[in-house]
């Protein structure tokens, strides 16, 4: 796994090059194990996995053309290329599950409220918003997979998370590295007003996240206080990859301040 730091121009040559590199195939993960969900892991995470699913799915459309309208981004050629590249991750992300879905028998879901809600979100946004909204929903994927991984004793499902768990750590890098570019303009003050109105989405976000997932949480032995320590570490650390130097990175935000 390859961790590159935030900068600006000239980086996302390097992020192509890995998105091109990071395609293990997908029967690398022990599709053939003999091991199937009992009763009580079906009812904690089987809601659960059906709308990570859904919600790992995603053309992609909508945010490359706003890519290549956005004059902040399209001085860089490789730009569009490594966004191409993310998303097709995500996608074999959204495929990944869903295998895992079918071979269990468990049906996909097509609509979801929660899904919707993020989609409208994304279609609202410009390019900035649109990553902001991803990163976020990445950010909290960490503490769901990692809960995810701890819940069962499937080899299949915990493979699964590991290797969701690893592309997530380079996302969050690279879309951290993404809003850095992308705010590397603004004044002092608006980058912090920025950070605010990022930390009240996170918050809220979270909050919904332990409330639609806390049967995996609690079968996974997670109470309210380590998913909040969990998730606003994870925070922390991306505000700090997009702060760098020059903003607060989120005063140690606390979901239930």
């Amino acid at each position: 796994m390859i961790l590159m730091e935030v900068s600006p121009h000239g980086q996302y040559s390097r992020w192509r090059q890995y998105f091109l590199n990071n395609r293990p195939g997908i029967d690398e993960l022990p599709w053939d194990d003999s091991y199937r969900l009992s009763e009580r892991e079906r009812n904690n995470a089987a809601g659960s996995i059906q709308q990570f699913q859904l919600g790992e799915w995603a053309r992609g459309r909508g945010l490359i053309r706003r890519a290549c309208e956005d004059p902040r981004v399209n001085g860089d050629p490789c730009f569009v290329d490594a966004l191409k590249l993310f998303i097709v991750e995500e996608q074999r992300h959204s495929e990944l599950l869903g295998r895992f879905l079918d071979r269990e028998g468990i049906p996909r879901r097509r609509r979801h409220w929660i899904d919707q809600i993020f989609r409208r979100l994304r279609k609202l946004a410009g390019l900035e918003g649109c990553v902001i909204v991803l990163v976020t929903a990445e950010v909290l994927a960490v503490p769901f997979y990692q809960a995810l991984r701890d819940a069962t004793r499937s080899p299949l499902l915990r493979a699964i998370c590991r290797r969701l768990l690893c592309d997530e750590a380079s996302h969050l890098a690279y879309q951290a590295m993404t809003l850095r570019l992308l705010q590397r303009e603004l004044s002092a003050g608006r980058r912090r007003l920025k950070c605010v109105l990022h930390s009240l989405l996170f918050r809220g976000t979270a909050l919904l996240v332990w409330w639609q997932h806390r049967r995996v949480f609690h079968a996974a032995g997670w109470q309210w206080e380590r998913y909040r320590r969990e998730s606003t570490r994870e925070f922390a650390r991306l505000r700090m990859r997009i702060a760098g130097s020059g903003c607060p990175a989120d005063d140690g935000v606390r979901l239930d301040d």
